[in-house]
This record gives C-alpha cells, structure tokens and sequence, in this order.
C-alpha cells in the first residue's frame, strides 16, 4: 500500500514501499535502506529497474550510519510515468524527494543507467550534493560512432535508442516475459553478464534481487525505460564542464553491459572526476564492494585521476 511520507513520515514500518506525492498528485516511489538517521545517500537505479535493486546494501549502509533512498524513476515501479523532455527535466523529480524528506545535504550515486540522472540532478542542486558517485554508467552514447561498443551495447544505444516504437515493443516483451515466468527476470539481467559478473552474483545470493527489481520496475508500464533510452541516445544538454561537485566513476573494464569507452568519456569531460578503472570486471561488481563505494564517497577525492583499484 502506498504511504504519504509528508502525513506521518516517522510511523511508515516499511521502508521499502513508500511514496511521496507531488502537488499535482504524480506519485514518486521510493525505498530506504540502512540507518534512518544516518547521513543521507541518494541512489538511482539502471534500465530498466527499481527502488529494491539497493535492497542488498541495508546491512552494510546501517553499519557504516549511511541512510540509503533508492527512488523509483519515472514511468518505474511505483512512480508515475512522467514525460520528461529532457535529462535536466529528470533532476526536479529528485530535488522534490529530497524536498519532500527534508533532506538538504546528501551524496548522489547512480548505478548504470541511472548515472546521467545522477548528473542532471548535480547541476541542478549542486549547492547540496557534497560528492557524487557513478558506478558503471551510462556514458556519453549519443555520438556512437565514437565510441566502441559491441554488438548488443549497438542494439540498445544505437536501435532502441533512436525508435521509440522499437523500444517499446522490446520492452513490452520483456515485460510480459517476466511477468508470465518471473523466474525469467533472473536470467534476462545476467544474459550478457561476464563470468566475474556471475561468479559475484552466485557469491552474494543476488541473482534473484536483481530479477525481482527489474518485475518491480516494469510491473506498471515501460514507459521509465523507453524514455531512458531516448533520453540518453541524443544528446543530453548538459553543461557538465561547468559542475564542480566531486565526481567519481567506477568502471569495470570488460562491462558488456554498458560501453566502458563511453564513461571514460564522460570522466574526461568532467572537471572534477576521479576515474577508477576496474581490471577485469564487468557491470555488477559494484554487489561486492558497496562498502568500499560508501567509504569512499565520504572522503572527498583528488582532482582528477585515474586509477585501477584492485578487484572486490
């Protein structure tokens, strides 16, 4: 059942399916995971996805005295599809979250496909982000013919990406595959996983997490991760030279998921971004290590850098 956080925000017992109404009556849902007086961290979920996919974390962000919100982004899970027309648009439906919890300071980390979000809402409220995070992002795709890519990473970014109709039909099959086998969703997100991927997938028991937050985001409509796509595909209108909140990217060299080439762009673009190039490691590594991403983004970083830490 949906709760109004603005009602009683300190009687809601669970955390993990709560909504914030906007004035119009758009519904935006989110999760919370870890210490509820804890510093507060922002975390936005891939494409497609939800609010559970930062389930995993509760444990180790209520040891470290982290508060986690994991908002569902439009047209996903519990919030309400939304026309967003484009990336900057995106960043008001986080600056009303954050409003809504009354929260004026936090650390903002986008997972995958939730990284240009991430960055749209830094430009946005840059005064109250203290550091941001991005761990395997979606880079800069629009200009593809720059950037290698696989053959899959082509389909999406360079397919789905420029046909509307194309993508949703895609993901209208996803959809009701995943809503007829739910067992399915399990397999669809580690597809095209690297064996790393898997190995810390079966180690950590996250197989069936991810799955169930990709049927959450896509249990109402498609319409969050057709609009991701077309958001990302175009240019997206930023003027991320000018954002000077700390950036720090994480990337597993042998992503197969989203192209690493893209988010080593996107570093260079940046004009306060530590890259951390991940040897050998694909797109779910981020499941080993969350502590490490905790402790790092509390500790503002050097200017730009790059480094390759070792593997989780």
């Amino acid at each position: 059942m949906d709760k109004l956080v603005l009602d009683e925000p300190h009687t809601i017992v669970d955390r993990t399916a709560c909504v914030l109404r906007l004035e119009k009556g758009r519904r935006i849902g989110f999760a919370e995971y870890g210490a509820p007086e804890g510093l507060p961290v922002i975390v936005l979920h891939g494409t497609p996805g939800s609010r559970m996919l930062f389930e995993s974390t509760d444990s180790v962000a209520r040891k470290m005295g982290f508060r986690i919100v994991a908002p569902d982004r439009a047209g996903y899970g519990l919030s309400d599809p939304h026309h967003h027309a484009t990336l900057k648009d995106t960043a008001y439906d986080i600056q009303a979250l954050v409003n809504g919890l009354g929260i004026n300071r936090f650390f903002l980390v986008g997972f995958s496909g939730g990284g240009p979000h991430a960055l749209a809402a830094a430009l946005l409220m840059r005064d109250r982000i203290q550091q941001v995070g991005l761990i395997s992002p979606v880079g800069l795709v629009a200009d593809a013919e720059r950037v290698s890519m696989t053959s899959l990473q082509h389909f999406i970014f360079s397919y789905l990406g420029h046909s509307e109709t194309a993508a949703r039909v895609y993901f209208e099959g996803v959809r009701s595959m995943v809503t007829w086998f739910p067992h399915s969703a399990e397999y669809l997100v580690t597809q095209y996983a690297t064996e790393t991927d898997r190995a810390i997938l079966d180690q950590y028991g996250l197989r069936h997490s991810l799955g169930t937050s990709m049927r959450e985001g896509l249990s109402h409509s498609v319409e969050g991760a057709v609009q991701d796509l077309r958001l990302y595909c175009h240019p997206w209108g930023l003027n991320l030279h000018k954002l000077e909140t700390p950036v720090t990217i994480w990337q597993g060299s042998e992503d197969t998921i989203v192209p690493p080439e893209a988010a080593y762009r996107l570093a260079e673009v940046l004009p306060n971004c530590r890259l951390e190039v991940i040897e050998g490691m694909g797109h779910y590594w981020l499941f080993g290590a969350f502590e490490r991403i905790l402790d790092r983004i509390r500790t503002k970083p050097p200017r730009r850098s790059r480094a390759a830490p070792p593997a989780p």
